[in-house]
């Protein structure tokens, strides 16, 4: 039956698509921007397209540096890519699943690339970001510098300031304005009053030493890219800390030194007081 099901799709001109080997996907995916890198062995891949249906919603060439990955997988070439999302859509059947896709040159041989990490949630994750209404936000965590916690967001042509959150287990979203003044932001096409800065000190209590990251939405599903892989704010002091230092570098009050006086009734004479 094998044979007859082969010789059948030969007549018919059907061939079995040939598997591809590739590696890759997407390591960001915010309101403004979809990155990430793909290699694929063989197949020399161009662009990548994100769509819905047949609605081409964004393009970007694949053409950008990746030395780490070329050296984890010792391929030469520029496998990254950077897709920046419009501010506003075109009126979308929603009915099919938004798909971002890795094209050939030719556009005959394509991939599906899927977050990393949790590929199952790229579609569900690509439609509330596409039909919500932080479309266009961009922004980045610089880290915390100079004692604070600094970074900027913001959406392309827009005045108005963004508001994003900062995240911690254990603790209620924290809201961020983003209206600081921070130079360089104006080569992004954003206002150069679209920076952010927190000062650890003047967090509510619990704050202190706890892992934290910003994100976009309050409930914290499009986190911002930040410098350093983890951070962490510095402990809070205790506030009796002050207190006690205080007591301690009192030369005047020597805690355990002090005498006690005997007191006698005036009416003992003087010379029995000696005993």
């Amino acid at each position: 039956m094998k044979k007859k099901g082969r010789r059948l799709k030969r007549y018919l001109g059907l061939r079995r698509e040939a598997v591809i080997a590739w590696s890759g996907g997407i390591e960001h995916l915010l309101p403004g921007l979809i990155s990430g890198w793909v290699v694929a062995k063989d197949v020399p891949l161009q662009d990548v397209r994100l769509l819905v249906g047949p609605h081409l919603i964004a393009r970007a060439e694949i053409n950008q540096s990746r030395p780490d990955v070329c050296e984890t997988l010792g391929w030469q070439g520029t496998p990254g890519f950077s897709l920046v999302l419009p501010a506003e859509l075109p009126p979308v059947d929603w009915q099919p699943e938004p798909r971002l896709l890795a094209l050939s040159a030719d556009g005959s041989r394509q991939l599906e690339l899927t977050l990393m990490g949790r590929p199952k949630q790229t579609a569900d994750l690509l439609k509330a970001l596409l039909q919500g209404e932080l479309l266009g936000l961009e922004g980045h965590v610089d880290g915390l510098l100079q004692g604070s916690l600094k970074g900027w967001a913001g959406r392309r042509g827009q005045r108005q300031p963004a508001q994003i959150w900062l995240q911690a287990a254990g603790q209620q979203p924290w809201p961020i304005p983003c209206d600081q003044w921070r130079d360089g932001l104006q080569a992004k096409g954003l206002t150069e009053r679209s920076g952010f800065q927190v000062d650890p000190m003047a967090m509510p209590p619990g704050w202190g030493g706890k892992e934290v990251w910003c994100t976009f939405d309050q409930q914290g599903l499009f986190r911002l890219p930040q410098e350093e892989k983890k951070l962490v704010l510095p402990a809070s002091p205790n506030p009796w800390s002050d207190v006690v230092q205080a007591i301690q570098s009192d030369s005047n009050l020597k805690l355990g030194s002090l005498e006690t006086k005997q007191e006698w009734p005036l009416t003992v004479p003087e010379d029995l007081r000696q005993h």
